[in-house]
């Protein structure tokens, strides 16, 4: 019989962000940057971020004007990968 196992981790990347460098503290918003073209948009969200109002895909610019003192790290995506 096969078994499947489905996870669903929508902050990996802040999570993995954290865990590697213990900042910012939780509870601060941390967003991650990525590129869509010429636009940088938000990558992935924390839980304080979300509710917030953020969301992956907005644009970083709308993001920072929404929460001014807003932690952004670079997407890594290969690393997010990797981590798995």
């Amino acid at each position: 019989m096969t078994r499947v196992v489905s996870l669903f981790l929508p902050t990996w990347p802040t999570d993995r962000i954290r865990r590697r460098t213990g900042a910012p503290p939780v509870g601060e918003p941390l967003v991650t940057v990525a590129t869509d073209g010429s636009r940088r948009i938000v990558g992935a969200a924390d839980a304080a971020a979300l509710a917030l109002g953020l969301k992956p895909a907005d644009a970083i610019a709308h993001a920072q004007a929404m929460v001014p003192k807003l932690n952004v790290a670079d997407a890594t995506p290969e690393e997010d990968a990797a981590g798995l």
